[in-house]
């Protein structure tokens, strides 16, 4: 009786100790593959975003191209549901003076998400800087239809006090909301 009882006391806490082990272990690789993908479309989405900006910035120093144009931003899927996972991203470019150049920034947040378990990813990057800027207006901006985020006469007259910035979310840019107007001063 005595050695029945020894018995099933190691054997629950054997047991015990494997359950322990493998939970941290999911844990452990969930967490981690949450990360790693999180960090490599925050890293797709950055490039992505920069050959966009590129691309609208290039076509605008045409000679041909005259007055302005629109330009709809095509970036990865909104959202990826694979198996539970999703992921999502949001956009927010926003307008910064730095020593007489004007510059355009991004904050990106990639959120991952499998069950309860949530990482988040930020990077910040530079789209566009010029000392002679073209005109650039968002549209259909989380904060307002349309956001100036770029003219000509803030070089000389400073960012306006009002703070300018657009946010659009992995639908919007889905759906094709997310687009900017370029203007040749």
């Amino acid at each position: 009786m005595v050695m029945d009882t020894l018995a099933f006391i190691i054997m629950t806490v054997a047991l015990m100790a494997l359950v322990i082990a493998f939970t941290w272990y999911m844990n452990y690789y969930i967490s981690m593959n949450l990360l790693n993908t999180a960090n490599y479309i925050t890293s797709l989405i950055t490039s992505a975003l920069k050959h966009e900006m590129e691309t609208a910035v290039s076509i605008a120093s045409f000679s041909d191209v005259a007055g302005g144009f629109n330009f709809t931003f095509l970036l990865p899927t909104s959202s990826f549901s694979t198996q539970g996972l999703a992921i999502n991203y949001n956009i927010t470019l926003y307008p910064k003076n730095e020593s007489g150049v004007l510059e355009l920034m991004a904050n990106i947040t990639v959120t991952a998400s499998l069950g309860p378990v949530t990482r988040v990813m930020k990077a910040t990057t530079l789209l566009y800087s010029s000392a002679q800027p073209y005109a650039i207006i968002a549209y259909n901006c989380r904060e307002g239809q349309q956001v100036t985020l770029a003219s000509p006469s803030w070089i000389y007259q400073g960012l306006p006090s009002q703070s300018q910035s657009c946010t659009w979310n992995s639908t919007d840019i889905q759906l094709g909301y997310a687009i900017i107007s370029i203007s040749k001063g």
